[in-house]
């Protein structure tokens, strides 16, 4: 774990971040900050240095705690910006 964190780090990231994402049931997706979008076509995650653009079909926020987020829905493309 530390090489991935140092990897990460040299790149530029601010902290290790990571998500999953179960087909056709929701992800996910730690170290997010806000919620800067929420329809359930689109949403949009913030983390410290970079945002994450979520679409697809009937999207809701199921938990968050601690920057840590569960999305339910069908999730269909996953940007990150």
């Amino acid at each position: 774990m530390k090489l991935l964190e140092q990897i990460m780090d040299e790149l530029g990231a601010d902290t290790l971040k990571s998500f999953s994402i179960v087909p056709s049931f929701g992800g996910y997706f730690r170290s997010v900050k806000s919620i800067a979008e929420y329809s359930p076509e689109r949403l949009v995650l913030l983390q410290k240095k970079t945002s994450i653009v979520l679409e697809g079909e009937n999207l809701q926020v199921g938990k968050y705690f601690e920057e840590d987020i569960f999305i339910k829905g069908n999730i269909k493309v996953i940007k990150v910006e």
